[in-house]
């Protein structure tokens, strides 16, 4: 599979764990992190049965519903951070506040377009151990496709501020977060922070 492909594959998966409704007695045997996940899944549900006609018609509708119900559940700052890896040292404030900001449009844009892609999967977390007072740990999942092979989907969460969020995932045990820093590094080690704000931000726009 072609890293253009994963990378749909992981925006759509990651979306994917918001298309499936459990009864409210299951919470009952998830941990925190899982139940996160599995609250943001139950809230997207519904939106999915409900608003499939506004999802296609109003991009703005789209948008505006990943960055309301999923980008609260991510760590962006942890993120931005990890995603530009050794650059982020060496960037001033304001270009770790600009990249940090288009960096969120590139994951807006890119879970909204991962919408319309949904369908029928089933979720099922795998056994994990949450020690007490962790701050990471990871959830792991399964996606299953009628007629087709599970899909393994983990997810690194990370507490801080009272509350856990995710700030990677990965399909078939190959990284979203290792991509894009693979991406960034490459740029800006070509064209420098500078030039790596101008190329996102001209994606980001174009993208729109």
């Amino acid at each position: 599979m072609t890293p253009v492909k994963y990378r749909a594959l992981w925006a759509t998966l990651l979306l994917l764990q918001s298309a499936v409704l459990v009864p409210a007695t299951a919470y009952s045997g998830l941990n925190e992190p899982q139940r996160i996940i599995q609250q943001v899944s139950d809230g997207l549900m519904r939106v999915l049965r409900e608003d499939r006609n506004l999802l296609r018609s109003d991009p703005g509708y789209v948008h505006r519903l990943v960055d309301e119900l999923f980008l609260p559940h991510v760590d962006v700052p942890r993120v931005s951070a990890l995603a530009l890896g050794p650059y982020w040292r060496d960037a001033t404030p304001e270009q770790r506040r600009v990249f940090q900001a288009e960096f969120q449009r590139l994951l807006i844009q890119t879970y909204a377009s991962a919408l319309d892609a949904l369908s029928s999967w089933d979720i099922r977390f795998l056994p994990m151990q949450l020690e007490p007072g962790a701050t990471r740990t990871l959830v792991r999942t399964e996606i299953q496709q009628p007629g087709g092979q599970p899909v393994r989907v983990d997810y690194r969460m990370a507490y801080s501020d009272g509350r856990w969020r995710a700030y990677d995932v990965a399909v078939q045990e190959i990284s979203l977060l290792a991509s894009y820093r693979n991406q960034f590094t490459s740029v800006a080690q070509r064209r420098g922070i500078d030039g790596l704000l101008e190329e996102l931000t001209t994606r980001n726009d174009t993208r729109r």
